[in-house]
């Protein structure tokens, strides 16, 4: 079987803002279900760091590929 990758950019944290930080984990959580509901697994959560505080978070996702 062959698949197919995708990886999604799911947000920057942390935030001294705990409204924005729920905002954005809610958003994040609202991603992720509609690439589910897509067909897309969730296969691996990397954090890169961007400054001494903050990290920039993607998902990477994978599907099988449709047969050609």
């Amino acid at each position: 079987m062959k698949w197919e990758y995708k990886m999604v950019h799911m947000g920057f944290v942390p935030t001294a803002d705990v409204d924005v930080y729920e905002e954005r984990l809610h958003a994040g959580v609202h991603a992720l279900n509609e690439l589910g509901a897509q067909g897309w697994e969730l296969v691996d959560f990397l954090e890169h760091q961007v400054t001494r505080d903050t990290f920039k978070c993607h998902a990477v996702l994978k599907r099988p590929r449709p047969e050609s």
